[in-house]
């Protein structure tokens, strides 16, 4: 068996090589031990071991990296196109702030996305099969997603402009425009609203309560429809298994 074959079987199939769960333990907790350190170095009382941090930073950066490339070296074919799975990008989005910083490039929100290492513990094997899972569901029940972000739309697209034009009058510096109107009908169907916008006025209040209750409403419906088909692949998985061990 060749090395790019073994590394193969750690990496996707743990199960079938006898170092494949040591080696994915390892690389877990490096993943924990990075996003514990991202946390604690932003932690101002503990600025005398921030070069610790530093020091444990720059390892985790470069296991990271032996590991992204030993990845890609694993497989024996469509390696370019395996580099651009959705897996393998978020791991390459976690090295680039690293690399820029030896360019002097220092950009706050590419820092930020170092929290995106955490996605990385998906790889773990006993999650393959809950992922297609979601996907599977995501695939079947796309019509009826669509159709909700659709009627989503239309009704704060709807709300949007009578709220504004009953709200602008009683408060022209609050509800300034139909932009911001919107940001407000977004903050209150998804949320309670951030309280920098509220309406005042009995209509507008009223418009906030149908837009704050069809929020509610349309959070359990896309809920419901996965809950019960994800329910429904975990009981066929099991029912299959079953049927193999007859």
């Amino acid at each position: 068996m060749s090395f790019s074959t073994q590394l193969n079987l750690i990496f996707e199939n743990p199960s079938k090589h006898r170092y494949g769960y040591f080696v994915q333990f390892f690389i877990y907790l490096n993943i924990l031990v990075s996003i514990v350190v991202m946390f604690l170095e932003t932690e101002k009382e503990l600025v005398e071991y921030f070069d610790i941090f530093k020091m444990i930073n720059t390892i985790n950066i470069f296991l990271f990296t032996i590991e992204y490339l030993l990845r890609i070296y694993s497989k024996s074919n469509n390696k370019l196109k395996y580099m651009f799975t959705p897996l393998m990008i978020i791991d390459l989005i976690v090295l680039i702030p690293f690399y820029l910083s030896f360019l002097n490039i220092d950009l706050g929100f590419l820092r930020g996305l170092r929290i995106l290492r955490i996605f990385k513990l998906f790889r773990l094997a006993k999650f393959n099969d809950f992922d297609k899972m979601i996907i599977e569901i995501i695939k079947e029940k796309k019509e009826e997603l669509l159709y909700i972000v659709v009627v989503l739309f239309i009704l704060l697209f709807t709300l949007t402009p009578l709220v504004y034009f009953v709200e602008s009058k009683a408060q022209p510096d609050v509800f300034t425009s139909m932009s911001s109107t919107l940001w407000w009908s977004i903050t209150t169907f998804t949320t309670v609203g951030y309280g920098d916008m509220y309406p005042i006025t009995t209509v507008g209040r009223i418009l906030t309560t149908i837009v704050s209750v069809l929020g509610i409403a349309f959070y359990a419906i896309p809920g419901s429809i996965f809950t019960s088909s994800l329910l429904d692949k975990i009981n066929e998985k099991r029912k299959n298994k079953s049927n193999k061990s007859l």
